[in-house]
């Protein structure tokens, strides 16, 4: 899968149309005065690349094994069907680029639009300092960005490696007393995660006098191995416009769902990537969508992630689906730990089949404001907080079904508070298991439980589930919290020792739900009989 976009192999260029001049590029044996056009005669330099306005179909090919410093910034842009491509040729590693710390992206496209790029290896780290953090800086591997004032489109990046980008890392707010080397606090909406191994973003040239919205259109990240990359692994982000002297736009943020100056990023697609942050303190989200519309986040693994695995935030229309996130810590003096995050300003948002283990909190529903949410057919154990955190507010609403929450690390199960649970909370055909005696669930006049199991050690089950199943789910073993790697991309089926067995008070005890994604988490058709109860259906 995966690997074999990333393993060292032959790989030809991608094809062209007819109209394209295919470029080659040689770090060994290229000359900069060489014609370029063919692999005897392959210019040297990223300088002599940045040189050129590239065209529709064009390709521009680095020789495998190869090796660069410094900045990749092509010119042009190609078209609808017949993009300028990125590419490698010949045998051996993807090429490389290192940024080394001295150039803010590595790999920089601004105001272009239908680019592909594909097969290299990318790198943007500073030389570390005897004091920890303090080579953090703005810095990015891949950077796709625009100030152009229109919709930019045709954007894939797809099977490049980028790791050990040092990103500071910038909250948008908090105290400023503290603040650390490389961490900064109350920093605002634009200038904050804004770094990291893949960003698109968009900015003006004015920020005193802002005119039209640059939107980016048709974004897809895939088949992808990133790693340690701070701030995050791939961003998606809308300018908004609050840094001082600014004039705000409202473009990357909404004040309501119907908020008219909203005027995000749109068809996004994150799609079969590994990325991981074990190795930098600094590692904070794996994927961060910000002022987007139509995005779809699936079949991802996030392992080891600070902040949030997979977070939306002023976001429309998102399916986070398919994704393994695991082992989500707080980093950078973040306050999160959590998989999943469907966050404020978030609407139409749909979170399913997805396999959160080993984090802080397993899914964490947290619209402030206003925002909707279907949180459906996930499986969460092992998380060592909250398995799922109801920290919503005012005008949201969460539906809640056919997911099954195993704890056996914390003492809480469902958890919530404060003005929180002003928030509407359906929670219905859920396993609701603990080893832990006593695990919380939280109640609320707010909060409606119907048709759950509860399982396990003793629980307090909510008086206001009048169906409520108090019984063994007999599952058919135990979850293996072993996360998916680069060659093998989620491992959704080692929550399949949670399917319950045939004979299971599950079975034919849930409530049929309408519009319900018409299959459980792996995969069977809903439903068989009466619905079961959790994310699995017997069948």
């Amino acid at each position: 899968m995966l690997a074999a976009a990333l393993l060292a192999a032959s790989a030809p260029g991608a094809l062209a149309s007819a109209a394209g001049v295919s470029y080659y590029v040689d770090a060994a044996q290229g000359n900069d005065s060489a014609a370029g056009t063919d692999s005897a005669h392959a210019w040297r330099s990223l300088a002599r690349v940045n040189q050129v306005t590239f065209h529709a179909g064009d390709q521009v090919l680095l020789r495998a094994g190869g090796r660069w410093s410094g900045q990749l910034w092509p010119k042009g842009s190609g078209a609808s069907g017949a993009p300028v491509t990125v590419d490698r040729y010949g045998d051996g590693a993807n090429p490389r680029i290192d940024g080394g710390g001295a150039v803010a992206d590595t790999v920089r496209l601004a105001d272009q639009e239908f680019w592909t790029i594909r097969h290299l290896e990318v790198t943007n780290q500073a030389p570390s300092t005897s004091t920890p953090g303090a080579n953090l800086k703005d810095l990015r591997g891949i950077h796709v960005t625009g100030t152009a004032g229109r919709a930019l489109h045709g954007f894939v990046v797809d099977g490049v490696n980028v790791h050990d980008v040092t990103g500071e890392v910038n909250w948008i707010g908090g105290d400023t007393a503290d603040d650390a080397p490389g961490i900064h606090f109350k920093t605002g909406w634009d200038r904050s995660k804004k770094t990291g191994g893949i960003v698109f973003d968009a900015t003006v040239a004015n920020p005193g006098a802002p005119a039209t919205p640059t939107v980016l259109d048709g974004i897809t990240v895939q088949d992808s191995v990133i790693a340690n990359t701070s701030f995050a692994g791939i961003v998606v982000k809308q300018y908004s416009g609050d840094a001082p002297g600014a004039v705000a736009t409202g473009w990357g943020s909404r004040t309501s769902a119907g908020d008219t100056r909203f005027t995000p990023h749109t068809n996004v697609v994150v799609r079969g990537n590994h990325i991981s942050q074990p190795g930098t303190a600094y590692g904070c989200n794996g994927v961060y969508l910000t002022g987007v519309r139509h995005a779809v986040v699936e079949r991802n693994v996030v392992d080891r992630a600070g902040t949030s695995g997979i977070e939306a935030y002023f976001a429309d229309d998102v399916t986070v689906q398919s994704n393994e996130v695991a082992g989500t810590t707080q980093k950078a003096h973040g306050a999160d730990a959590n998989g999943i995050d469907a966050d404020k300003g978030t609407t139409k948002v749909v979170v399913q089949y997805n396999w959160s283990h080993g984090n802080g909190d397993g899914i964490l529903l947290c619209q402030f404001v206003f925002g909707d949410v279907v949180l459906r057919y996930n499986v969460l154990a092992g998380n060592t907080r909250y398995p799922l955190y109801l920290h919503s507010d005012k005008a949201s609403k969460a539906t809640v079904y056919g997911n099954t929450l195993y704890n056996d690390r914390g003492n809480y199960l469902v958890y919530g508070y404060g003005t929180s649970l002003t928030s509407s909370y359906d929670l219905t055909d859920n396993i609701l298991y603990s080893k832990v005696a006593g695990a919380s669930l939280t109640t609320s006049s707010t909060i409606r439980y119907d048709s759950n199991l509860y399982g396990g050690a003793t629980l307090p089950v909510p008086s206001g589930d009048a169906h409520a199943v108090r019984a063994d789910p007999q599952f058919t073993g135990t979850p293996d919290y072993t996360a998916g790697t680069p060659a093998s991309g989620p491992r959704l089926t080692a929550a399949y020792g949670l399917r319950v067995r045939s004979g299971s008070a599950a079975v034919n005890r849930g409530v049929a739900i309408s519009g319900n994604g018409g299959r459980d988490y792996a995969g069977t058709p809903l439903y068989t009989g009466k619905p079961d109860i959790g994310a699995f259906e017997v069948g």
